[in-house]
């Protein structure tokens, strides 16, 4: 398939999804331990409900990067044992419930629930209370809700200042954190659009880059060695290098010139298998938004202090 044809499904496929279901907004689950008052072995349940929740309430944790948090603190509001054996711990457990603009450190609303949970000790305790969680709950979904139009409220006003920081990145070949920004701008908002459309841009750029750096590192094996072996080696290289990259055809004369200079069987057989792996690779219509994906859960880290939210 062609890169222009990869990059056609994948505006289709975008276009399409966007229209058959409901607009999906980006929410990161965060949880600082100074913060939730929870036992550090109970963060993992507790963060699992959490995206249980926002998954199941039409948002996305798998963004590249996003401003918008969704947190819990809890209470202990009340702790009594029940005799065994084995001796029991119970909690009454007030947990709060938050959706919030980290950037702005602005907070959307809260949610409150009770909830009691039965273990042999604390930690257990705790855990079965957060497995109790219900995705369904009113004051929850009603707090998503509000959540929810806060964040479109967000980027149909700042969508324009996203494109702008993207295109200073692309400037500078910075070209994963630019596709984390573009996007993470969701398609049903204002500029969902545009933004998709820029990504495509910046995924073919992309792509030319990493071609050109195949091509360079071919041209330096075939400058250090000119022999049978270096020459498998180069046109391995120069099999990954997509037919409508800038420099393709450059790559299609070095490698016509391997194959003259070494006298060699070389020929389209290992050519097709490396390009049926490239095939398989691009045929995945999100492979733009894996690059920002991936870019994004490097850099982020793992908490943010979310004190001031109390």
């Amino acid at each position: 398939m062609k890169l222009n044809n990869i990059l056609s499904a994948l505006c289709l496929t975008i276009a399409t999804s966007a229209s058959a279901q409901e607009c999906v907004m980006p929410i990161s689950i965060q949880l600082d331990e100074d913060f939730t008052n929870i036992p550090a072995a109970a963060n993992n349940v507790l963060f699992q409900s959490l995206s249980r929740i926002a998954t199941e309430n039409g948002l996305t944790t798998d963004a590249p990067t996003t401003p918008f948090v969704l947190t819990a603190h809890c209470d202990v509001l009340d702790k009594s044992n029940l005799p065994g054996p084995p001796i029991q711990t119970v909690y009454n457990l007030g947990i709060t419930f938050y959706i919030a603009d980290t950037y702005t450190q602005k907070k959307f609303g809260t949610a409150y629930i009770t909830l009691n949970g039965v273990g042999t000790g604390e930690v257990k305790s705790y855990i079965n209370a957060f497995r109790h969680i219900s995705n369904s709950n009113r004051d929850i979904k009603d707090l998503i809700d509000r959540g929810k139009k806060n964040m479109m409220n967000y980027y149909d006003t700042q969508y324009t200042n996203i494109i702008k920081e993207a295109k200073r990145l692309v400037s500078l070949q910075n070209y994963e954190e630019a596709l984390t920004m573009v996007l993470s701008i969701p398609v049903c908002s204002r500029g969902g659009e545009e933004a998709s459309a820029y990504g495509l841009q910046i995924y073919t750029k992309y792509l030319d880059r990493l071609n050109l750096f195949l091509l360079n590192r071919a041209k330096a094996l075939w400058a250090a060695g000119q022999d049978k072996d270096s020459a498998y080696e180069v046109c391995s290289l120069l099999a990954q290098i997509d037919p409508d990259a800038a420099c393709y055809a450059e790559a299609g004369k070095l490698m016509n010139e391997v194959k003259g200079q070494v006298r060699s069987d070389i020929d389209f057989e290992m050519r097709e298998k490396y390009h049926d792996q490239i095939q398989l690779e691009k045929s995945r219509i999100e492979a733009a938004k894996a690059i920002g994906v991936a870019y994004g859960n490097h850099q982020k880290t793992t908490t943010t202090n979310l004190m001031w939210l109390r």
